[in-house]
């Protein structure tokens, strides 16, 4: 399934609710079911499409090893850019 995110630019609102998301994430230690939920939760909020928040939380887990690099690869720069 293809899939596409968008990331917020710092006037976007939600920064907080974003922060909170990311650290509730990054506080967990190890490789845990829990923690890779969290994380797709967090990524979550960035899908553009599919815009079904269902299919969108399927594409997630479906995304391939270069996919999942390349997104976090963008949010670790800060990237707003759509990317696809």
């Amino acid at each position: 399934m293809k899939i596409e995110f968008e990331l917020p630019g710092p006037d976007a609102p939600g920064y907080l609710k974003r922060m909170r998301k990311l650290s509730a994430f990054m506080e967990m230690e190890g490789n845990t079911p829990e923690r890779w939920d969290l994380m797709i939760e967090y990524l979550l909020d960035f899908v553009t499409k599919p815009a079904d928040k269902d299919k969108a939380r399927e594409a997630l887990w479906e995304m391939n090893q270069a996919e999942y690099e390349k997104m976090l690869e963008s949010l670790s720069q800060g990237e707003v850019s759509k990317n696809k």
